[in-house]
């Protein structure tokens, strides 16, 4: 009896350590659990992730390089050779990459993408720094727009900030990326955006601006050409001078935080004033109506030929002279001269007896609208 619960109690006490046993589990085995766990629930997010990444860039417009391209203004000349009007709603001179001095490139890289030709259309460095900013201060609160996503933006995509659109931008900045050179993306990119006003691309700037041409163009001005783009009617320096002194400053800065200038030039050029360098705000030629039914016999003759003087910048050659074309338009817009009667409408073609060459067009009197009936032609 004594041997038989003895045999009984040993058994149940083996059985109690055995399940002991069972239920305790080391320390390797805990670790492991926890990063297989991890590991799901990391691959569950990836998939997810690239579902939801897969889903906003599925409506994402194609790459249509056609939109690539900006309508550039056309150039009418008198027959002396000069410039009587410019035609188009945006006023643009193409600058081909080649053609752009060093100075200007770096004070764009420096300003909008410093890494610019290291990237593949997205700068994960800044990117990155942006997610945080974005997270501490609000969605929205810095972009992180390489040159390429802004090309992307300016051709393709609404302006609005949200979550969709940017990954939209990403992922057409990488398909751009894949197709064009990087120098093809910059020069699309300084003839593509905006420079105040209805002034378009880094060339027709230097123009209005400064009246010169891009390789004539100092530190200070480059400066501001390079920091126009962020605001460009805000930093617009015949409007607001003050405001376009402290963006040149500020491209300067970053242009010597970056290497391009040493700090003796960036000194010396932020002691000069944009004010000292711009130049009076010329009435475009194209304004004056006294022009106006010549311009419109031109752009009339340019579409018969089958181009558009609107957007396919042009440069047309006439045989109009100024003073006579000034001179037809006073006879018959004088109330007090051969026509006292307002309802009274005329037209005039003045030319040239001994070569046949046109050289004033009056459309009519008191016209008021532009490319209407002319009564001359």
């Amino acid at each position: 009896m004594s041997e038989e619960y003895k045999s009984r109690t040993q058994r149940r006490q083996a059985t109690k350590s055995k399940k002991k046993k069972k239920g305790k589990t080391s320390g390797k085995e805990i670790v492991k659990r926890i990063f297989l766990t991890l590991v799901v629930i990391g691959f569950v997010g990836l998939v997810s992730g690239l579902g939801v990444v897969a889903y906003m860039v599925s409506d994402a417009p194609k790459l249509n390089f056609d939109q690539l391209k900006d309508p550039i203004s056309s150039k009418i000349y008198d027959k002396d050779n000069n410039l009587i009007a410019e035609i188009g709603t945006e006023k643009r001179d193409y600058v081909p990459f080649d053609e752009i001095p060093d100075l200007i490139v770096q004070a764009i890289l420096a300003t909008e993408d410093n890494r610019f030709f290291e990237h593949h259309g997205i700068d994960l460095i800044r990117l990155g720094g942006a997610i945080i900013s974005n997270i501490t201060s609000g969605f929205g609160s810095q972009g992180a727009s390489t040159i390429t996503q802004q090309v992307v933006k300016l051709s393709f995509l609404s302006p609005e900030k949200t979550i969709q659109r940017k990954v939209q931008e990403a992922w057409l900045s990488y398909q751009l990326e894949r197709t064009l050179s990087k120098e093809e993306i910059f020069e699309i990119y300084v003839n593509k955006i905006h420079m105040g006003g209805n002034i378009y691309g880094i060339k027709k700037a230097a123009e209005t601006y400064f009246g010169k041409q891009l390789d004539e163009l100092t530190l200070p001005e480059a400066a501001l050409i390079a920091g126009l783009p962020q605001q460009p009617n805000g930093y617009n320096p015949l409007i607001n001078p003050d405001a376009a002194e402290k963006r040149k400053d500020t491209v300067l800065y970053l242009m010597h935080q970056h290497g391009y200038i040493t700090k003796e030039e960036m000194e010396e050029a932020q002691n000069i004033h944009i004010s000292t360098l711009t130049v009076e705000n010329q009435t475009a030629t194209s304004d004056n109506p006294a022009y106006d039914s010549f311009v419109d016999e031109v752009i009339d003759q340019v579409e018969a030929l089958g181009y558009n003087a609107y957007t396919d910048g042009l440069e047309i050659y006439t045989t109009m002279e100024p003073r006579a074309q000034q001179k037809v338009y006073e006879i018959l817009n004088n109330q007090e001269g051969l026509f006292p009667d307002e309802k009274i409408q005329a037209g005039i073609v003045l030319l040239d007896t001994a070569t046949g060459e046109v050289r004033a067009i009056g459309g009519g009197r008191n016209i008021t609208v532009r490319r209407g009936f002319s009564y001359a032609t």
